[in-house]
């Protein structure tokens, strides 16, 4: 039986108002979202933001200044709940877009500054109980270092109600849990933005994206600034070669402040080959604080056998036999009974021959 999927549904802004807004691409709630049996408020901070009511902190802030932001735990059942909150550090995912729902496994090494070492939640708040059909206002104390650079540092205040249980059924083996939780985004601007954006080429490996083999190369935005609006195309050739062997393309990108990004090239049901090769990428962004920029890049490198081997293994995407056509069974049936058939009749001859000779002497 498979394991147990959980679904952590973030609360989103509508379209329209992510577009209009050019900031944020990642998962933001409005200014009261409801799922569930409770809903989370923004509180406007009394000291201004840089965007009047925006759904989102938007703080401007200088190194060594502190700053308080609230918000409210609407409880809308008869029994009071506990609802645990913790601040967390954005990060670019692995299909290219910011995420304010969890910690990152790893964080770019750019990052000197995290949201989440900067910005702490109340002690009496962390596990905040609301009393049934109430409210509870908590707090996240926010203290930028004096040594903190120009530009951006981002994060999140993540909302989940504890002892969720909510089955919504089973089927084919599996058992699906929904766990509503909520994550409201956080962008603290030190001094102003930072006047143009950097993207680096770190390294090019084989690995695989949600089981799909493919060739990596990992981007890195080493500056503390959101770049959007990324189109990133790439493509695969034989080393000192220009025939394309495999290509991707990929729009609508955004890299979180300071972090990396491994942009896959799939292989599709091909295998992966030891061998020399070369990984030829362009990226653009025409993200509208800045004017359109462009880098492309050409990297060689080379798959040994074990990476090839291993790369392998863990794909699941691989092409599987061809059902077998019926009558190849009844081809196989029909061959094996002959045999069977010839053996009995030698059988019988060799008996009938052995009897003859005894009856002769």
């Amino acid at each position: 039986m498979l394991n147990k999927k959980i679904k952590y549904l973030s609360i989103t802004l509508m379209l329209t108002m992510l577009m209009a807004s050019q900031i944020f691409t990642g998962a933001m709630i409005s200014h009261a979202a409801t799922q569930g049996n409770y809903s989370i408020q923004k509180v406007n901070p009394e000291n201004g933001e840089i965007k009047e009511n925006a759904s989102y902190y938007d703080l401007k802030m200088a190194p060594g200044e502190t700053k308080t932001i609230e918000a409210k735990i609407l409880n809308k059942s008869s029994e009071e709940i506990t609802v645990k909150d913790q601040v967390f550090s954005a990060f670019t995912n692995a299909n290219g877009q910011i995420d304010y729902t969890k910690q990152a496994e790893q964080y770019d090494k750019s990052l000197k500054i995290k949201m989440s070492d900067i910005a702490k939640v109340k002690a009496s708040d962390i596990n905040a109980k609301v009393p049934p059909t109430g409210e509870t206002t908590v707090s996240v104390d926010i203290t930028v270092p004096q040594d903190a650079q120009t530009g951006v540092i981002l994060g999140s205040w993540h909302f989940e109600k504890e002892d969720q249980v909510d089955n919504e059924g089973k089927k084919e083996g599996v058992t699906i849990n929904s766990k509503y939780a909520y994550a409201l985004a956080i962008k603290i601007t030190v001094d102003k933005e930072i006047e143009k954006p950097s993207l680096n080429l770190l390294d090019v490996s084989v690995g695989e994206v949600n089981y799909r083999k493919a060739f990596l190369a990992e981007l890195q935005n080493d500056m503390p600034a959101i770049t959007g609006k990324m189109t990133i195309e790439a493509k695969v050739t034989a080393k000192g070669k220009f025939d394309t062997l495999y290509e991707n393309k990929l729009e609508g990108l955004t890299f979180a402040p300071n972090s990396n990004y491994k942009f896959p090239v799939f292989l599709g049901t091909d295998q992966f080959k030891a061998g020399e090769y070369t990984y030829r990428i362009k990226a653009t962004t025409d993200d509208p604080k800045w004017s359109s920029k462009t880098w492309e890049w050409n990297k060689d490198f080379t798959v040994l056998p074990d990476e090839a081997k291993k790369g392998n293994s863990q794909a699941i995407n691989d092409p599987r036999p061809e059902k077998v056509p019926t009558w190849v069974y009844f081809a196989i049936g029909g061959l094996i009974l002959l045999v069977l058939l010839l053996i009995l009749l030698l059988l019988i001859l060799k008996k009938r021959r052995k009897k003859k000779e005894v009856e002769e002497k």
